[in-house]
């Protein structure tokens, strides 16, 4: 396993669930974390709470759905950090409206958010990662991207699109020394999902996403994991 102390990370959806607990284990693992949010608030307290590790912590407030801001959220974190090692893309909204309910403005801003947002900031940080001749992303995808199911079509359709971009860019990349991969989470116990309809303790949490993004980061760097599925293991619906 490799040691990341001293790497600098840069976190799409960084300031809540799976970005905000990723943020938390690699500022522990002694990473540098620049963290990007929608909200200046939700952005601000995350920065409070990664500053107990000691690490370099830069909160950049944006929206990765705008290539513009995209583009001015790299450049600010370039002038603190002299590298970008890692971009975890997990910035993301949901919908669960029926196919035939739905409109095309809750598609279009699914699609903004979840497939334009790693399209632009990868367009932005893997010229660089090129230049290092090194460097690691993990884009967060869902089961819902490779499976859809009852009310998931417009949110499993942008997660599939995500899949098929990493796959895609992995192997453009993997003559650079970069590792492109992605994950596909079941639920977890985040704000995303809305009310949870399983017991809590029962649910994947985002601090276990956590460590498996550590994990794979950790692998020597001539090996990686392309893709990994997370289940819980015993999920027990709530009782009604």
């Amino acid at each position: 396993m490799q040691n990341i102390k001293g790497k600098n990370a840069v976190i799409t959806g960084g300031t809540r669930g799976i970005g905000l607990a990723t943020a938390h284990a690699l500022a522990n693992e002694g990473v540098n974390v620049a963290v990007i949010g929608r909200s200046r608030e939700t952005l601000d307290n995350a920065v409070e709470e990664l500053n107990k590790y000691g690490v370099q912590v830069i909160g950049a407030n944006g929206d990765v759905s705008s290539r513009e801001e995209v583009g001015s959220m790299i450049a600010s974190i370039n002038e603190t950090f002299s590298t970008i090692d890692i971009l975890i893309n997990n910035a993301g909204i949901m919908g669960h409206t029926p196919f035939l309910e739905s409109s095309e403005d809750e598609f279009r801003d699914m699609m903004d958010v979840n497939v334009f947002g790693p399209y632009y900031t990868m367009q932005s940080v893997l010229p660089q990662m090129t230049a290092q001749k090194k460097g690691d992303v993990i884009n967060i995808s869902s089961m819902s991207g490779l499976k859809g199911t009852p009310g998931s079509s417009l949110y499993s359709a942008t997660k599939f699109a995500v899949i098929g971009m990493t796959e895609g860019i992995m192997q453009e990349m993997r003559k650079h020394n970069i590792r492109v991969s992605y994950l596909t989470p079941s639920a977890v116990l985040t704000d995303l999902i809305g009310e949870a309809k399983l017991e809590e303790d029962s649910m994947t949490h985002a601090e276990d996403i956590a460590d498996i993004i550590v994990s794979q980061l950790k692998l020597n760097h001539r090996t990686f994991i392309k893709t990994s599925q997370m289940w819980a293991t015993n999920p027990i619906p709530k009782e009604k």
